[in-house]
């Protein structure tokens, strides 16, 4: 035997599989590469079911495994509770020096809810406003290796935006997407433009009065929505691999459903969340922290916000009006919450009057009686013996002076 005939034998032993990608088996009996972004994964494809699923999106497909889809939703409609119509204003934060730019809002699915390099987002949504309607575009991607195609249409796409706007994604979104593009070689100026994450915003008003701060929650305690028949977040991954394996595109179809809600979703919540700092009393938040957010950039109206709800406001809220107040020279007003609070032995009100008899009432006795029912600590006891010397001072000078 010839060393040509070993090669041929060895060859058809071989059977071609060291080519073959490794795979591992998932819990619902999907066969998932271990590697992304591998060409020769997509080799039993069939390439007819793309232009199906994307007619049965309403989109079209504009390069290989990418389907764009464009929906206008016209501020004539509701969402939920929300009349469409108040997204007319644009919608300004407490502080928020970018309000005035052109918005994107985005929302990305992904194959997996850990991040990591391996992970990669086969659908990304972003929204803008026009003066009518919400301009609304998806782009999918029904293969691994048409990402990269679809990070250049979203580049090019994100060219007319001025700011982000996401919900998470300063942890999650953003940071996958960056890295996406680096790893495709590609040019992005996502971590160029501003972005306004508006969980932040919301769990600084709701995080105590809310069970969570999911969007959903948002969605229901704040717009008045209610979604029918949505597929969890958490099952996108499965569904697009069980399009890759399979061809079924059912589950696939509500994912795109579900992120269009997101997105359209995250629309309304700004412009509610903006109406609801200035104007707290249309739900229950929390006051206290919407009026320290304010107060980091206008102490006059945190001032003005928590006076008028005095009587509703709780020890917290009371004590940073009674700050503000001591800040603008209010001496009269600040000591009388803080007298307040003392009587229910709050610390910082206790504190805060020992001090004001101390330097400014000169009052020793007082101070000493408020100084006493701080909590025994090192401080309370350097304030006490500084006091009691102040006191033995103030004695002898008034021995001296009636000697004299």
């Amino acid at each position: 035997m010839n060393l040509k005939t070993k090669l041929s034998r060895l060859q058809s032993q071989a059977g071609g599989r060291q080519n073959s990608p490794a795979l591992s088996r998932q819990p619902n009996g999907l066969t998932i590469p271990h590697r992304v972004g591998q060409p020769n994964r997509d080799s039993n494809h069939k390439h007819h079911s793309d232009s199906r699923l994307a007619k049965q999106l309403q989109g079209k497909l504009i390069a290989e495994g990418v389907i764009q889809i464009e929906k206008q939703i016209p501020l004539n409609s509701k969402l939920g509770a929300i009349e469409l119509s108040e997204l007319q204003t644009a919608p300004q934060l407490p502080g928020d020096e970018h309000a005035k730019l052109k918005n994107f809002y985005l929302d990305t699915e992904t194959t997996g809810l850990s991040g990591g390099s391996g992970t990669l987002a086969f659908l990304i949504g972003y929204a803008w406003q026009e003066r009518s309607a919400i301009c609304l575009r998806q782009l999918v991607i029904t293969r691994f290796s048409a990402e990269a195609d679809m990070l250049e249409q979203f580049a090019s796409g994100l060219e007319a935006a001025e700011r982000l706007v996401s919900y998470n994604g300063k942890s999650y979104d953003l940071p996958l997407l960056i890295s996406r593009f680096r790893i495709s070689s590609r040019k992005q100026q996502i971590d160029r433009l501003p972005h306004l994450d508006l969980l932040h915003p919301t769990r600084r008003l709701f995080r105590h009065h809310w069970p969570n701060c999911r969007l959903t929650t948002l969605e229901q305690r704040l717009l008045g929505f209610y979604r029918v028949d949505d597929l969890p977040g958490s099952e996108a991954p499965a569904a697009w691999f069980d399009y890759l394996q399979r061809g079924s595109d059912q589950k696939l179809l509500k994912v795109v459903e579900h992120n269009q809600s997101d997105i359209v979703s995250l629309v309304v919540a700004h412009t509610e969340l903006a109406s609801i700092a200035r104007n707290p009393d249309r739900c229950d938040l929390d006051l206290y922290s919407l009026a320290r957010w304010i107060g980091e950039f206008d102490k006059e109206q945190a001032c003005g916000l928590l006076r008028k709800r005095v009587e509703q406001t709780d020890e917290k809220s009371k004590g940073y009006l009674a700050h503000l107040l001591q800040k603008s020279g209010d001496w009269q007003g600040a000591t009388q919450l803080w007298y307040q609070l003392a009587q229910n032995r709050y610390p910082e009100a206790l504190e805060k009057l020992a001090k004001y008899h101390e330097h400014v009432s000169k009052d020793l006795d007082a101070a000493r009686h408020y100084c006493r029912q701080l909590p025994d600590c090192q401080a309370r006891t350097h304030r006490l013996r500084r006091l009691q010397r102040k006191a033995d001072l103030r004695l002898s000078r008034a021995r001296q002076s009636t000697i004299l």
